[in-house]
């Protein structure tokens, strides 16, 4: 039985570097094999994308982390924030960042990194952006973004139609650039916010309904599918979240774990999606004769 078909029979499929490896090792330029293996590729990851359940990194304001499964609220110990904060976000690569109370931000991922100032307080979330951080200010109301390029705050601008409320979810839409906000006037109060692209003005979509009692939204982020989802702080409750007009749908219950902050990964299952296509072009493509 040959290598990729032992992943398939076995349903453990090879990350990009073994992928490479093999076919390299045992020549898969031969066009049959090549063709089989990108279509196998090609339906199962795009299935795995479209059907896995996400899992959340959560913070607790005991500062202990979990790695959640948002499906059915089961938890695995993610270590331990050097600090309290109520912002978490995760990158590309899965490295997490969190601000602490001066707003510096710190890859958290392992042994504490600083990764720059932003010179903002009262930080209500952190997000993963394009090669950067969107976060936003209670302390003056300020949407903001840090671009880990010049490991500095390129974009901060007051919002209008938050007043009076506390941010406590920042939610990137990657599709179109906007900026969905959760925020609340007190327990069982939240009510999601729309900010399109560049904009400074706030529209509130609508009230968030929130089932886990003497509770709050303390996070909303969008997966790798689009779906938007927030937390609960209380007991760790996930919905799901209409951007149209602001319904929660119930999807999990947790224990009680006092949760301030949550990270779900951006998509990379269409990067490596990617990356198996334009190897299967490379592969495809007619070799000059006598080769």
């Amino acid at each position: 039985m040959d290598g990729y078909t032992s992943w398939i029979r076995s349903g453990s499929w090879p990350d990009s570097r073994q992928f490479f490896q093999f076919a390299f090792q045992r020549k898969l330029a031969h066009n049959g094999a090549m063709k089989r293996l990108s279509a196998l590729l090609l339906v199962a990851v795009g299935a795995t994308s479209a059907l896995a359940s996400p899992f959340a990194a959560t913070l607790n304001t005991n500062m202990t982390r979990y790695r959640v499964n948002v499906a059915n609220n089961a938890e695995v110990p993610l270590g331990t924030n050097p600090f309290m904060s109520d912002s978490l976000a995760m990158g590309a690569t899965g490295t997490l960042y969190s601000a602490d109370s001066l707003g510096v931000i710190w890859d958290v991922s392992g042994a504490p990194i600083p990764v720059g100032p932003t010179g903002k307080t009262q930080i209500g979330d952190l997000v993963a952006g394009n090669n950067g951080l969107w976060g936003f200010s209670n302390f003056n109301q300020e949407l903001f973004f840090f671009d880990f390029g010049t490991s500095s705050v390129t974009y901060a601008q007051s919002i209008n139609g938050v007043g009076g409320f506390t941010i406590t979810g920042v939610a990137y839409q990657g599709s179109t650039g906007d900026v969905y906000l959760s925020g609340n006037i007190g327990l069982n109060t939240d009510t999601l916010f729309h900010v399109m692209n560049s904009s400074t003005n706030a529209t509130a979509v609508g009230a968030m309904n929130n089932g886990d009692g003497v509770s709050y939204f303390s996070d909303i982020e969008f997966d790798a599918s689009g779906t938007l989802y927030a937390m609960s702080w209380y007991h760790r409750w996930f919905y799901s979240v209409s951007t149209v007009n602001a319904n929660t749908s119930f999807v999990s219950a947790g224990p009680h774990r006092d949760v301030t902050a949550m990270a779900l990964p951006v998509p990379e299952p269409s990067a490596f999606v990617g990356i198996v296509v334009c190897f299967s072009f490379l592969l495809y493509r007619k070799r000059p004769s006598g080769r």
